[in-house]
């Protein structure tokens, strides 16, 4: 048995010393094969001429461009070190009678599948390179846009009876419709286009923006409707139904506002536009505002008197713009009392509420001073039990 080992061992040493080295070889190459990968990406790092640029216009960002160079490095790096292992292995199982006949078998496993791959991409690069190009012409469709909206928006260029305020929502709806024909172009060409799978995931995300997305559609459109509306812009004091603020941003479902409390409200768009905007800063600068508030006085004091009153306490309040001259209004003859309604102007809309307590403050001054109560009056006659008055 021993002479048998000894014999088998000096017939096949030649080829166990020949695997030793393949073995040896392999490691030196996937070394080689690192060492220059890193070699390779070191130089893509440092490298700053951009191949993709006209003058001062960027086709493709350096940044981008080195991502791609040193992700397609690190792919040939892992596939030939894959395919250096896999066929010395294979190379290896040759040397030895007793595994040679696998070799062929695990050959067809390896390149059959590998042949099938390359011929199937080798028949999909047409449509591959379709595909680029419509990526690619697409691309500066959809710059050109935000570049025109752009120069609309600053008022570089001008269209008859379209406002530039509606140039940054227009850019988004063109886009959009950009982004759909790109879309209709390139999907059919896809790999997989006609398979049960690609159909019944299509169909599944179609049912889920259907069922799931209806609300938020609705809440998009109603922005692009008030987008063209203006109710509002940055900065405006708005009203929507019971919320007070300042406007603070403006995004593609809601509007941001900035209450008088500092407390910051999300308004979604179909709120505003199934309910009406009050925009108390108008659209001209240095707006001014109407203020108003009613007081109540009985018929024993004169209407002229309390006039006179309520247009004093007017111009004591600082925030009140004293270059439009006060009034006042009487609104109502009640059965016991007069309402009446003083009516000033300012131009500091964010200090509104603190203009309101001004006024208030000095209307109850000045009818303090002159002994008038503020106060509706009521007068109630009680007849005796049994009998009439």
């Amino acid at each position: 048995m021993k002479d048998f080992n000894l014999q088998l061992f000096s017939d096949y040493a030649e080829n166990i010393i020949i695997s030793l080295v393949i073995f040896l070889l392999i490691g030196v190459e996937i070394w080689l094969i690192n060492r220059g990968s890193t070699y390779l990406k070191n130089k893509v790092i440092y490298f700053k001429s951009n191949l993709f640029k006209i003058q001062s216009f960027e086709l493709i960002p350096l940044g981008k461009q080195k991502l791609v160079v040193i992700g397609l490095i690190n792919i040939f790096r892992i596939l030939t070190i894959v395919l250096s292992i896999n066929f010395s292995l294979l190379f290896i199982l040759g040397l030895f009678p007793a595994t040679k006949a696998q070799v062929t078998k695990l050959l067809e496993l390896i390149i059959v599948p590998i042949k099938g791959n390359v011929l199937d991409v080798i028949d999909y690069l047409p449509k591959l390179f379709a595909i680029i190009i419509i990526l690619i012409i697409f691309r500066y469709l959809f710059k050109l846009v935000k570049i025109l909206a752009k120069e609309i928006e600053n008022g570089m260029i001008s269209i008859s009876t379209f406002r530039p305020l509606w140039a940054k929502t227009t850019a988004k709806i063109v886009n959009f419709i950009l982004l759909a024909f790109m879309l209709i172009m390139i999907i059919p060409i896809m790999p997989g286009y006609e398979s049960l799978a690609f159909k019944g995931v299509a169909t599944f995300l179609a049912a889920l923006i259907t069922i799931g997305g209806s609300s938020v559609i609705a809440n998009f459109m109603a922005g692009i409707v008030i987008s063209y509306m203006n109710p509002c812009k940055l900065g405006d004091w708005i009203q929507i139904e019971n919320t007070t603020g300042e406007v603070i941003e403006m995004s593609q479902f809601a509007i941001k506002v900035r209450t008088a409390k500092m407390t910051i409200v999300s308004i979604p768009y179909t709120k505003g536009l199934s309910s009406h905007i009050v925009n108390f800063s108008g659209e001209q600068e240095n707006h001014s505002i109407l203020l108003h508030t009613n007081v109540s006085i009985g018929y024993d004091v004169g209407w002229e008197k309390v006039n006179e009153l309520l247009i004093s306490a007017a111009s004591l309040t600082e925030s009140v713009d004293h270059s439009i001259p006060a009034f006042v209004r009487q609104i109502k003859l009640d059965d016991f009392y007069v309402v009446y309604e003083l009516n000033a102007y300012t131009t500091d809309i964010s200090q509104m509420y603190h203009t309101y307590s001004e006024l208030h403050k000095h209307i109850l001054n000045v009818f303090n001073k002159e002994g008038i109560e503020i106060l509706s009056p009521h007068y109630r006659i009680e007849r005796p039990s049994g009998g009439t008055l």
